[in-house]
């Protein structure tokens, strides 16, 4: 599952925010967050919640978000300088996000096998035995 596109919407369309201030907050590069949220770098659970702090929201929101998206926002904008924002909520989650979480933890687990098996052959290499 890639959840880069998620985010990315999530900090232009609600939030407004800059990618530069998202990755300021984060204490990385303004490039490294880009991989993020165009899906090139991998994202971790804890770097998806801090995400998802900086961006006001849960982890689940954000993994959700194609569901949520069914939700219609509406900005408001006006020559007076009021704006504001307008929802409309069309459905809910529903069984969807259960679906979502197993397929992240699945993820999670085979990335973890393959990070343990590159560990053993590094171990290997250097003739160190657990």
């Amino acid at each position: 599952m890639r959840v880069g596109g998620n985010i990315k919407e999530i900090r232009e369309f609600e939030k407004n925010l800059k990618r530069s201030h998202v990755a300021e907050k984060l204490k990385i590069s303004t490039r490294a967050y880009a991989n993020i949220e165009n899906d090139i770098a991998d994202i971790t659970l804890n770097r998806l919640e801090e995400i998802a702090n900086v961006l006001g929201c849960t982890p689940l929101y954000i993994l959700g978000y194609k569901d949520y998206k069914k939700s219609f926002y509406n900005s408001i904008h006006n020559n007076s300088g009021n704006q504001g924002t307008i929802k409309i909520n069309q459905s809910n989650m529903g069984d969807s996000l259960l679906g979502i979480i197993y397929d992240l933890q699945k993820e999670l687990i085979e990335s973890e096998r393959k990070r343990i098996t590159l560990l053993e052959e590094v171990l290997k290499q250097n003739n160190i035995k657990v």
